[in-house]
């Protein structure tokens, strides 16, 4: 067992777990430059806010606001060339929160910056090219939407997940819809947090069993809503908000944003890699795919290489990752307060990355 208090730089330590804890690399300056050589041209010039990563090791998906186009595009990395998708009814202040699972882009498309109660659920199919509706947000008698839980659309193997509120007290509905046959099908009625998937067509959320209660995982059938045991690395927590998976593995931060865990599984137990001290937290921009984890100790972007067991610092001043099995994606955080500020995007093929530095 490894003892606590590693030096990691400020904010961070090392950690006793049952796993081993990860290090900070000593330097960073190979991957910052790698970083600085791939930035997105259109970023330059252009408000962008990626939504997730395509499969080909080129492209990616992004808000955009521009005066020609403000809504959902494809950004052709090296050329820089957009493809529109679908455009926002209100390009001030719309905006979209996904995933996309090799085929189909999903999202839900929010109607302002108040809330996340007001929103459509779209999908997109990279193959035919045609738009669907999936759902949408309805509203209580008094002309109010319904609250929903604090989490965008979720797509994985076909099968596209989202909550929408449907009465007081925050009753929700936890959707499962077959994007092959058109099939929607409501796995929970309750009160469930936001949803997502695994592998093997499992829908997992967060539910309490009363108010006050701390929220469990639970778990059922995509294809039929049969009740489903819930996964060893889920199992035993709590009030945790921010998990994210490639639907095999896991990573996310406590309840207290004071950690990160992570599991190689969902049926391996989660041990704690990184910990925070002082009054710095694991933010809730926690990535995942396959050896690559990326995660905020804001002002602080890192990414992490779980079989290196190492993480080395890709921005300082705020930002976010995208990661799956093809490309990393680094978004710097603004330079300026504005509505839609200018973000740097940069784009790496995997197989491009230098190696992770030794720790310190």
């Amino acid at each position: 067992m490894l003892t606590t208090g590693v030096g990691n730089g400020p904010g961070l330590a090392g950690t006793a777990a049952t796993g081993k804890s990860w290090c900070k690399a000593r330097s960073s300056a190979a991957w910052r430059q790698v970083l600085s050589h791939h930035v997105v041209a259109l970023s330059r010039t252009t408000p962008l806010v990626p939504l997730a990563l395509a499969r080909d090791g080129r492209s990616f998906f992004a808000e955009v606001y521009s005066s020609s186009f403000s809504g959902v595009a494809r950004i052709h990395a090296g050329s820089g060339a957009l493809e529109r998708i679908k455009a926002f009814p209100d390009p001030r202040f719309d905006q979209a929160w996904g995933a996309f699972d090799g085929r189909w882009l999903v999202w839900n498309e929010y109607r302002g910056y108040s809330s996340f109660n007001d929103f459509t659920t779209w999908a997109w199919d990279t193959r035919s090219r045609k738009l669907t509706k999936l759902g949408a947000a309805t509203r209580a008698p008094s002309g109010r939407y319904w609250d929903s839980p604090w989490r965008g659309a979720d797509v994985r193997n076909g099968i596209a997940t989202w909550v929408q509120g449907v009465g007081p007290d925050q009753r929700g509905e936890v959707h499962a819809y077959d994007l092959r046959d058109g099939r929607d099908l409501v796995v929970r009625r309750g009160h469930p947090g936001g949803a997502f998937l695994l592998d093997h067509q499992v829908v997992i959320w967060a539910e309490a069993s009363a108010p006050g209660v701390p929220t469990r995982m639970h778990a059922a059938s995509a294809l039929t809503g049969a009740s489903r045991v819930v996964p060893q690395a889920l199992r035993d927590l709590r009030n945790v908000t921010g998990l994210q998976t490639d639907g095999h593995a896991i990573a996310y931060p406590s309840a207290s944003y004071k950690s990160l865990w992570w599991s190689p599984a969902a049926d391996e137990t989660p041990y704690e890699v990184v910990a925070t001290h002082d009054l710095s937290h694991i933010d809730n921009s926690v990535q995942v795919a396959g050896r690559y984890i990326g995660f905020g100790v804001y002002p602080r972007v890192l990414v992490a290489d779980q079989k290196a067991g190492r993480y080395v610092q890709v921005a300082t001043h705020g930002g976010s990752v995208f990661v799956n099995s093809a490309a990393l994606l680094v978004v710097y955080g603004p330079t300026k307060k504005v509505l839609h500020p200018i973000l740097r995007v940069a784009f790496v093929r995997l197989r491009e990355l230098p190696p992770m530095p030794a720790c310190r």
